[in-house]
């Protein structure tokens, strides 16, 4: 039967997505075995080093799409407040945040002060560059405080498991079943089925972890964990998603094959992560 030139166009754009979707699958799945044995094998040293690499390569994407044509010494300035409070957080003491913020905030007032050459975009400026420094260098670290807790390792794990499920379960909920579009003007390829399931993939393998690994936290309890950390991965997803709109491209970079660069990796942990560590501080009252 003879196809119509749309017919075929429309079918070669469906196979290429199908071949695109199934890459992003496999090279997510294939992401998570290594990580996971360096996080449960080794000490915790080697995690909060991850979370510095990851934050070095995420500012420098950010920078690249948030600031592209800053200058040198702007980017420098950025990235290096970032991964001084990403150490601090992870290395040092929570006391210290806050008197390193109002450094943070002084070095950049200062810095633009002097390099703007239009004073009428200073402050627009200095508010993109302490967005990256917060979003990325401050939020990802929570992952390392999570990590520090006493019985930090399997919950890091309970997270980071949870969140890739979670990103898995959307992208093939969100290319079999998707229907409905949750925000187009941000992520037009984002729907309301693909956030359900990432829901469902998050609690279903949240409580297989669990069952397995902490067996005292109540499936209750655990799904209702599992429900945030679903959500707000995506609300991170959708954030990050909003800095490449404003950028105008696809990808924040092209780091890993199939899935663009760090950031576009890192944006589901950004919110999740400070959601599971204060989680564990109130709600089920674990130490830091």
């Amino acid at each position: 039967m003879l196809r119509t030139p749309n017919e075929i166009l429309r079918t070669a754009r469906r196979d290429g997505m199908g071949h695109i979707e199934k890459r992003k699958v496999w090279m997510g799945l294939g992401m998570i075995p290594p990580i996971v044995a360096l996080i449960a094998l080794f000490h915790s040293s080697v995690l909060h080093l991850m979370v510095l690499l990851a934050t070095f390569l995420g500012l420098q994407e950010y920078y690249n799409l948030a600031l592209p044509h800053s200058k040198r010494i702007e980017r420098i300035v950025g990235i290096g407040l970032g991964l001084i409070l990403s150490f601090i957080i992870s290395f040092g003491e929570l006391k210290e945040i806050s008197p390193f913020l109002v450094i943070i905030l002084l070095i950049l007032s200062a810095l633009f002060m002097v390099t703007s050459k239009d004073l009428s975009s200073t402050i627009s400026k200095i508010g993109i560059a302490l967005f990256g420094i917060l979003f990325i260098g401050f939020l990802l670290a929570y992952v390392s405080l999570v990590r520090n807790m006493p019985n930090g390792k399997p919950w890091v794990l309970f997270l980071i498991i949870t969140v890739w499920a979670g990103d898995i379960s959307a992208l093939l909920s969100g290319s079999f079943l998707g229907r409905h579009k949750l925000y187009p003007k941000i992520s037009p390829n984002k729907t309301f089925e693909g956030l359900a399931g990432a829901i469902v993939g998050s609690i279903i393998v949240a409580l297989a972890f669990s069952w397995l690994f902490i067996p005292n936290l109540k499936g209750g309890v655990c799904a209702l964990l599992a429900m945030g950390l679903g959500i707000l991965g995506q609300l991170g997803d959708f954030t990050e998603s909003m800095v490449k709109r404003s950028a105008q491209v696809k990808d924040s970079g092209t780091l890993i094959p199939g899935h663009g660069g760090m950031l576009d990796r890192l944006d589901s942990f950004l919110f999740s992560a400070p959601f599971l560590y204060y989680s564990l501080l109130y709600l089920l009252k674990e130490t830091p």
